[in-house]
């Protein structure tokens, strides 16, 4: 997961303004969300220091699908499904011979 801290007391790179509803939900604008690439799922924590300065920290969550060629390998990737065929086979085998032994 990747995060970024936005911080009141840093430059401040860009200003937008919303409000809190009754039930205690802010809408992020637009121009935030674009910025930070937040998207639907990211988790915002929000820290209070003892001045009353709130930092926010994003976690961003990505979708395995997301994630793949991320790690740099000498060795091609393989498909999934062959994947899933070796460890199915496996599996079996190891079942077969757990039953031999009983």
């Amino acid at each position: 997961m990747e995060k970024r801290n936005i911080s009141q007391s840093s430059p401040v790179v860009m200003k937008a303004t919303s409000k809190l509803s009754s039930r205690g939900q802010v809408v992020i604008p637009a121009e935030i969300r674009k910025t930070l690439g937040l998207t639907e799922g990211d988790d915002l924590t929000f820290i209070v220091n003892q001045d009353g300065e709130v930092k926010v920290e994003v976690t961003k969550k990505y979708r395995l699908s997301q994630l793949i060629g991320i790690l740099k390998t000498n060795q091609p990737f393989r498909p999934i499904e062959e994947i899933r065929d070796e460890v199915y086979r496996t599996m079996g085998a190891k079942e077969l011979k757990d039953g031999e032994e009983n």
